[in-house]
Protein backbone atom coordinates (compact mmCIF):
# COMPACT_ATOMS: atom_id res chain seq x y z
CA UNK A 1 0.00 0.00 0.00
CA UNK A 2 2.74 2.41 1.06
CA UNK A 3 4.84 1.68 -2.14
CA UNK A 4 1.54 2.36 -4.16
CA UNK A 5 0.54 5.56 -2.70
CA UNK A 6 4.27 6.44 -3.10
CA UNK A 7 4.18 5.98 -7.09
CA UNK A 8 1.32 8.47 -6.95
CA UNK A 9 3.02 10.79 -5.37
CA UNK A 10 5.62 10.44 -7.35
CA UNK A 11 3.19 10.23 -10.73
CA UNK A 12 1.52 13.59 -9.41
CA UNK A 13 4.59 15.20 -8.87
CA UNK A 14 5.83 14.14 -12.10
CA UNK A 15 2.79 15.75 -13.87
CA UNK A 16 2.75 18.84 -11.78
CA UNK A 17 6.32 19.52 -12.88
CA UNK A 18 5.59 18.84 -16.74
CA UNK A 19 2.68 21.53 -16.28
CA UNK A 20 5.59 23.98 -14.49
CA UNK A 21 8.39 23.49 -17.06
CA UNK A 22 5.49 23.90 -20.18
CA UNK A 23 4.34 27.43 -18.70
CA UNK A 24 8.10 28.21 -17.80
CA UNK A 25 8.27 27.60 -22.06
CA UNK A 26 5.57 29.74 -22.77
CA UNK A 27 7.15 32.21 -20.41
CA UNK A 28 10.65 32.18 -22.13
CA UNK A 29 9.05 32.58 -25.83
CA UNK A 30 7.08 35.27 -24.41
CA UNK A 31 10.29 37.13 -23.09
CA UNK A 32 12.46 36.47 -26.69
CA UNK A 33 9.23 37.55 -28.83
CA UNK A 34 8.73 40.65 -26.21
CA UNK A 35 10.56 43.15 -28.43
CA UNK A 36 8.50 42.21 -31.57
CA UNK A 37 5.24 41.48 -29.78
CA UNK A 38 5.30 45.31 -27.98
CA UNK A 39 6.38 46.67 -31.40
CA UNK A 40 3.23 44.87 -33.12
CA UNK A 41 1.20 46.41 -30.32
CA UNK A 42 2.28 49.97 -31.29
CA UNK A 43 1.26 49.19 -35.09
CA UNK A 44 -2.05 48.38 -33.99
CA UNK A 45 -2.97 50.81 -32.33
CA UNK A 46 -1.54 53.33 -35.16
CA UNK A 47 -3.10 51.45 -38.04
CA UNK A 48 -7.20 50.96 -36.15
CA UNK A 49 -7.04 54.35 -34.79
CA UNK A 50 -6.00 55.82 -37.94
CA UNK A 51 -8.92 53.36 -39.25
CA UNK A 52 -11.59 54.47 -37.30
CA UNK A 53 -10.92 58.03 -37.89
CA UNK A 54 -11.25 57.21 -41.57
CA UNK A 55 -13.86 55.38 -41.14
CA UNK A 56 -15.69 57.81 -38.61
CA UNK A 57 -15.13 60.92 -41.75
CA UNK A 58 -16.06 58.61 -44.18
CA UNK A 59 -19.27 56.33 -43.44
CA UNK A 60 -22.43 57.67 -44.23
CA UNK A 61 -25.51 57.06 -41.76
CA UNK A 62 -25.51 52.87 -42.64
CA UNK A 63 -21.83 52.49 -42.92
CA UNK A 64 -20.44 49.76 -45.31
CA UNK A 65 -18.82 46.54 -44.09
CA UNK A 66 -14.71 46.31 -43.81
CA UNK A 67 -12.14 44.17 -44.01
CA UNK A 68 -11.17 45.54 -40.19
CA UNK A 69 -14.89 44.40 -38.83
CA UNK A 70 -14.63 40.53 -41.01
CA UNK A 71 -14.86 38.14 -37.81
CA UNK A 72 -12.04 35.92 -39.66
CA UNK A 73 -9.80 39.09 -39.14
CA UNK A 74 -10.85 39.86 -35.61
CA UNK A 75 -10.87 36.10 -34.55
CA UNK A 76 -6.97 36.25 -36.00
CA UNK A 77 -5.93 39.43 -34.48
CA UNK A 78 -7.40 38.08 -30.97
CA UNK A 79 -5.55 35.27 -31.29
CA UNK A 80 -2.18 36.35 -32.81
CA UNK A 81 -1.67 39.53 -31.00
CA UNK A 82 -4.12 39.90 -28.08
CA UNK A 83 -4.20 36.90 -26.25
CA UNK A 84 0.17 37.02 -26.16
CA UNK A 85 -0.12 40.93 -25.47
CA UNK A 86 -2.38 39.83 -22.41
CA UNK A 87 0.15 37.64 -20.95
CA UNK A 88 2.92 39.95 -21.48
CA UNK A 89 0.69 42.72 -20.06
CA UNK A 90 -0.08 41.00 -16.88
CA UNK A 91 3.54 39.77 -16.34
CA UNK A 92 4.32 43.25 -16.95
CA UNK A 93 2.49 44.59 -14.18
CA UNK A 94 3.21 41.93 -11.66
CA UNK A 95 7.17 42.64 -12.24
CA UNK A 96 6.16 46.57 -11.72
CA UNK A 97 3.84 46.07 -9.05
CA UNK A 98 6.68 43.58 -7.01
CA UNK A 99 9.71 45.76 -7.39
CA UNK A 100 7.69 48.61 -5.70
CA UNK A 101 8.91 52.04 -4.98
CA UNK A 102 12.01 53.55 -6.73
CA UNK A 103 12.71 55.81 -4.19
CA UNK A 104 16.72 57.08 -5.21
CA UNK A 105 15.80 57.60 -8.85
CA UNK A 106 14.73 60.77 -10.33
CA UNK A 107 11.10 62.10 -10.46
CA UNK A 108 10.48 61.58 -14.20
CA UNK A 109 11.51 57.82 -13.06
CA UNK A 110 9.57 57.52 -10.59
CA UNK A 111 6.44 59.59 -11.92
CA UNK A 112 6.82 57.07 -15.05
CA UNK A 113 6.61 53.53 -12.46
CA UNK A 114 3.00 54.66 -11.71
CA UNK A 115 1.54 55.79 -14.36
CA UNK A 116 2.64 53.12 -17.01
CA UNK A 117 1.48 50.19 -15.15
CA UNK A 118 -1.48 51.91 -14.46
CA UNK A 119 -2.04 52.79 -18.28
CA UNK A 120 -1.25 49.23 -19.29
CA UNK A 121 -3.93 47.49 -16.28
CA UNK A 122 -6.49 50.14 -18.14
CA UNK A 123 -5.43 48.97 -21.49
CA UNK A 124 -5.90 45.51 -20.71
CA UNK A 125 -9.03 45.86 -18.73
CA UNK A 126 -10.60 48.12 -21.30
CA UNK A 127 -9.30 46.13 -24.33
CA UNK A 128 -11.10 42.28 -22.70
CA UNK A 129 -14.45 44.91 -22.38
CA UNK A 130 -14.02 46.18 -25.56
CA UNK A 131 -13.62 42.69 -27.33
CA UNK A 132 -16.54 41.31 -25.01
CA UNK A 133 -19.04 43.76 -26.53
CA UNK A 134 -17.67 44.45 -29.69
CA UNK A 135 -15.69 41.42 -30.75
CA UNK A 136 -17.36 38.68 -29.04
CA UNK A 137 -21.22 39.27 -30.39
CA UNK A 138 -19.58 39.34 -34.22
CA UNK A 139 -17.45 36.08 -33.51
CA UNK A 140 -20.85 34.43 -32.26
CA UNK A 141 -23.34 36.03 -35.44
CA UNK A 142 -24.85 38.06 -32.95
CA UNK A 143 -23.60 40.45 -34.79
CA UNK A 144 -23.30 41.19 -38.31
CA UNK A 145 -20.36 42.91 -40.00
CA UNK A 146 -22.76 45.92 -40.88
CA UNK A 147 -24.41 46.24 -37.40
CA UNK A 148 -21.06 46.46 -35.59
CA UNK A 149 -20.14 50.40 -36.21
CA UNK A 150 -23.86 51.10 -35.82
CA UNK A 151 -23.94 49.93 -32.43
CA UNK A 152 -20.44 51.57 -31.16
CA UNK A 153 -21.64 54.73 -32.22
CA UNK A 154 -24.89 54.28 -30.48
CA UNK A 155 -23.21 53.41 -27.45
CA UNK A 156 -20.47 56.50 -27.58
CA UNK A 157 -23.77 58.77 -28.89
CA UNK A 158 -25.20 57.53 -25.51
CA UNK A 159 -25.04 59.79 -22.13
CA UNK A 160 -25.82 59.46 -18.49
CA UNK A 161 -27.58 62.02 -16.54
CA UNK A 162 -26.78 64.48 -19.66
CA UNK A 163 -22.99 63.35 -19.74
CA UNK A 164 -21.30 60.93 -22.64
CA UNK A 165 -19.46 58.96 -19.57
CA UNK A 166 -19.07 55.97 -21.87
CA UNK A 167 -17.58 58.48 -25.00
CA UNK A 168 -14.90 59.76 -21.99
CA UNK A 169 -14.30 56.32 -21.01
CA UNK A 170 -13.20 55.62 -24.65
CA UNK A 171 -11.22 59.34 -24.74
CA UNK A 172 -9.33 57.31 -21.66
CA UNK A 173 -8.59 54.52 -23.68
CA UNK A 174 -7.30 56.40 -26.26
CA UNK A 175 -4.80 58.10 -24.33
CA UNK A 176 -3.94 55.37 -22.04
CA UNK A 177 -3.25 53.26 -25.55
CA UNK A 178 -1.31 55.58 -27.50
CA UNK A 179 0.81 56.16 -24.20
CA UNK A 180 1.51 52.76 -23.64
CA UNK A 181 2.10 52.37 -27.38
CA UNK A 182 4.79 54.85 -26.96
CA UNK A 183 6.45 53.95 -24.35
CA UNK A 184 6.45 49.95 -25.16
CA UNK A 185 8.23 51.44 -28.71
CA UNK A 186 10.56 53.03 -26.81
CA UNK A 187 11.28 50.24 -24.41
CA UNK A 188 11.88 47.81 -27.52
CA UNK A 189 14.14 50.46 -28.89
CA UNK A 190 16.74 50.93 -26.28
CA UNK A 191 19.28 52.29 -28.13
CA UNK A 192 16.97 54.87 -29.55
CA UNK A 193 18.77 58.09 -30.16
CA UNK A 194 17.03 61.44 -29.43
CA UNK A 195 15.51 62.06 -32.81
CA UNK A 196 13.95 58.90 -33.12
CA UNK A 197 12.80 58.95 -29.55
CA UNK A 198 10.84 62.52 -30.72
CA UNK A 199 9.93 60.63 -34.04
CA UNK A 200 8.23 57.66 -31.79
CA UNK A 201 6.65 60.22 -29.31
CA UNK A 202 5.20 62.48 -32.48
CA UNK A 203 3.30 59.30 -33.63
CA UNK A 204 1.79 58.92 -30.86
CA UNK A 205 0.53 61.93 -30.48
CA UNK A 206 -0.45 61.69 -33.92
CA UNK A 207 -2.37 58.00 -33.15
CA UNK A 208 -4.28 59.62 -30.02
CA UNK A 209 -5.58 62.48 -32.07
CA UNK A 210 -6.74 60.26 -34.64
CA UNK A 211 -8.13 58.22 -32.06
CA UNK A 212 -9.77 61.07 -30.14
CA UNK A 213 -11.33 62.57 -33.74
CA UNK A 214 -12.86 58.83 -34.22
CA UNK A 215 -14.20 59.08 -30.87
CA UNK A 216 -15.56 62.34 -31.28
CA UNK A 217 -16.71 62.23 -34.59
CA UNK A 218 -18.83 58.84 -33.80
CA UNK A 219 -20.06 59.82 -31.00
CA UNK A 220 -21.41 63.39 -32.04
CA UNK A 221 -21.67 63.35 -35.34
CA UNK A 222 -18.66 66.50 -35.98
CA UNK A 223 -15.14 67.03 -34.68
CA UNK A 224 -16.75 68.83 -31.43
CA UNK A 225 -19.74 68.32 -29.51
Amino acid sequence: MLELVSAKGDARTERQSSWLSSLGGVRDRLATSAGLLQLSFAGFVLLHFSTQAYRASTDGALPESGFERAPWFVGVLLILLWLPFTVFGVRKLSLSFTRGRLPGAAAEQRALAVVEPLSLAFVLLFGWLHGALMAWPLLSGSLGEADLRPELVAGLSSTWHGFPVKGMVYLCAVGAAAFCAARLTLAALPAARAPLARAVVGVAVLAYLLGSYAVIRSGSGSLLP
